[in-house]
């Protein structure tokens, strides 16, 4: 597709970053070809479609960087048991609702956070699934929902002996079936919108056998890990018991860790630890609202900065859009350092130029920016600054306007997928109705 968008104010967020306005964007294909003087493009590019922005502001699509799409079916389930500790939250919940998980249920629980990630500017997910019931092309369902919609998405399987031998070993052979069919994809269409990573659950519900096979395995294909690291202190209590190691090490002597891994949450690790995850080049991945709602503390994201360690932000399944979590993430610091300044500058990083540079690690893809050769991902936001907006304030009115504003118009890859707030080709009021229907069987094998 050809495409014009004029008359918007333009956040570049390229380095140092720029808002423009009387500025144009022209999108060629799935690129971005060229920014310049609105009526000079107007007129060079007049056979190509135009977006009239009507001053709103245009911006880089935002990243979801770990994500759990099936989680959409715990909402508003009710259980019978009260868990107090973290594992009694994974066997209480977690593990019943992702064994109750047929092949619709993986559709519909994907296309709902699809619909409502896309609504809130998100442009790309890094996903994390699970469904030992229904292992076999699962992941081929999450993808339908997604290219549906248009997302864009990094998928996996997570592998866990918790259920068994046999059992992990369908979760490897689906991570290793999807990764061949997104090289064979990306073979044919180098604007594929999917790719795969090798999905591992936490070191303490894997044996050596498994994280041996997943290691060789992301070797083979060239794709790192993703993988839960420390999120609660069980995870390095059980590791320890059964290997007599440290969980980080243990993950090291497979192959596991290097710089297409992404280790989610690393709460309870020590300094050497995140000494390893920095010599490693391994990404780490902040998910501050679902620790918060799981009580099992905060990631120290400065002494991970510190190590110049890739530090993303997801939101671990809690909601598709990943604003709530960059507040969350900010207040958090403030509240438990005691210190109001904490993490402005940092959360300013992580958010806007370290989450599309662990996509452009683990894809290839250039995303992120408004700047000529990078992938058109972009948003259209309802946001007419009240007060002046610059490059130096950009980040403040994120948080305190941008935050709260609604999407108009969001283009993935090139392709408009939502305009004037209405989604291109999906009829939402249907696809919730069956969500649900499809729910109320899982609940009831739940």
């Amino acid at each position: 597709m050809n495409l014009l968008l004029h008359n918007t104010l333009i956040f570049t967020n390229d380095t140092p970053s720029t808002v423009l306005s009387n500025h144009a964007v022209v999108i060629q294909g799935n690129q971005i070809i060229e920014i310049g003087q609105e009526a000079d493009l107007i007129k060079k590019y007049k056979q190509y479609s135009r977006i009239d922005g009507k001053g709103r502001l245009l911006m880089p699509g935002l990243i979801n960087a770990h994500m759990h799409c099936y989680s959409t079916f715990a909402r508003g389930l009710t259980i019978k048991e009260r868990p107090r500790r973290f594992g009694e939250i994974l066997s209480m919940l977690w593990w019943k609702l992702d064994w109750a998980l047929d092949e619709d249920a993986i559709y519909y629980s994907t296309l709902i956070p699809a619909i409502t990630a896309i609504k809130k500017g998100v442009t790309s997910f890094i996903d994390h699934h699970s469904s030992p019931h229904a292992i076999a092309d699962s992941l081929d369902h999450v993808e339908r929902a997604m290219l549906l919609l248009g997302l864009r998405g990094v998928l996996c399987y997570e592998v866990s002996n918790r259920d068994g031998a046999p059992i992990a070993w369908k979760g490897l052979a689906e991570n290793e079936r999807y990764l061949r069919k997104c090289q064979r994809a990306q073979e044919k269409d180098s604007c594929y919108l999917m790719d795969g990573m090798v999905g591992l659950h936490a070191s303490f519900t894997l044996e050596n056998e498994t994280l041996a096979a997943a290691g060789a395995m992301s070797v083979q294909h060239g794709k790192g890990c993703h993988i839960h690291v420390g999120e609660a202190p069980l995870d390095q209590q059980i590791t320890f018991q059964n290997h007599q190691c440290g969980l980080v090490e243990r993950l090291d002597q497979f192959g596991i860790l290097g710089p297409q891994t992404i280790a989610a949450h690393g709460i309870h690790l020590t300094e050497p630890e995140k000494d390893l995850l920095a010599q490693k080049d391994t990404i780490l991945v902040h998910n501050p609202q679902s620790n918060m709602n799981n009580a099992v503390g905060r990631t120290d994201i400065f002494s991970y900065l510190q190590k110049n360690i890739l530090l993303g932000l997801g939101t671990d399944g809690m909601c598709a859009d990943i604003k709530p979590d960059v507040r969350t993430a900010l207040w958090l610091q403030k509240h438990d350092l005691h210190d109001s300044n904490a993490g402005w500058q940092e959360l300013e990083q992580v958010v806007l130029h370290n989450n599309p540079a662990i996509m452009e690690r683990i894809t290839g893809t250039k995303l992120g920016k408004i700047k000529a050769g990078y992938l058109a991902d972009l948003i259209l936001v309802d946001y007419y600054p009240p007060t002046p907006l610059t490059a130096d304030n950009f980040w403040g009115h994120f948080l305190f306007g941008i935050c709260d504003a609604d999407v108009d118009t969001s283009i993935i890859n090139g392709q408009v997928v939502m305009e004037n707030k209405q989604l291109v080709g999906i009829d939402e009021e249907k696809a919730a109705v069956a969500s649900q229907r499809c729910a109320e069987r899982v609940w009831s094998k739940f």
